[in-house]
């Protein structure tokens, strides 16, 4: 097999591309290129319900134990395990389109009930305090369609929170990524960046 290019990772068999938006939710909207086109994406890393839980163990957001347990479930019910990755699928591109497109009304109202669904999901659960007695905690049911309300539940703080001023979008790729010191033009200065360097010094040379 060659050698995968540097933004890639081979994760569990699973070919994923590296983090890079320093925020979970800006890498699950980097899990396919080019949203400014129509049709089709050139590339499509969520490919399986099994993919897109083997990526949310990769980015942190679920323990490899409950991967293991989601991938089970998904090959028990194969139907509801696809409709749950089209569900995810659309989620992502509502939700990129609310963060790049002013206009984006018919966008935001459906993410708005995908968060409102997910924080219906949510339960209240006691946990052991370090001091006296316990404290509380937010918990999610561990079926099909934990991968996504994590995700939703994450999406509403980021578009809540002050990180949704310093996103930015690369021009190279139109990827996403935080830029709180306003300091990153690109992705990665290995792939866009470097690409761009090369059309730049290819132009000064003709």
């Amino acid at each position: 097999m060659s050698a995968l290019p540097s933004h890639l990772e081979l994760v569990q068999g699973v070919v994923l591309p590296k983090p890079i938006g320093a925020d979970p939710v800006l890498d699950f909207l980097n899990t396919r290129s080019d949203f400014d086109g129509s049709g089709p994406a050139r590339s499509e890393w969520l490919t399986s319900y099994e993919a897109f839980v083997i990526w949310n163990g990769y980015v942190g957001l679920l323990p490899a134990a409950s991967v293991f347990r989601l991938i089970e479930q998904a090959a028990v019910k194969p139907t509801d395990a696809t409709r749950r990755l089209d569900a995810a699928r659309e989620f992502r591109a509502d939700l990129y389109d609310v963060l790049t497109n002013p206009g984006a009304t018919g966008s935001f109202d459906a993410v708005a009930r995908a968060i409102e669904r997910a924080t219906g999901r949510r339960r209240l659960v006691a946990v052991p305090a370090s001091g006296l007695g316990l404290r509380a905690s937010w918990d999610l049911p561990e079926d099909l369609g934990l991968p996504l309300d994590q995700l939703a539940l994450l999406a509403s703080e980021l578009l809540t929170g002050s990180s949704r001023d310093h996103i930015r979008r690369c021009p190279g790729c139109t990827w996403l990524f935080l830029d709180p010191r306003g300091r990153r033009r690109w992705c990665s200065m290995a792939t866009c960046g470097n690409r761009a360097k090369v059309r730049a010094h290819a132009a000064r040379t003709r």
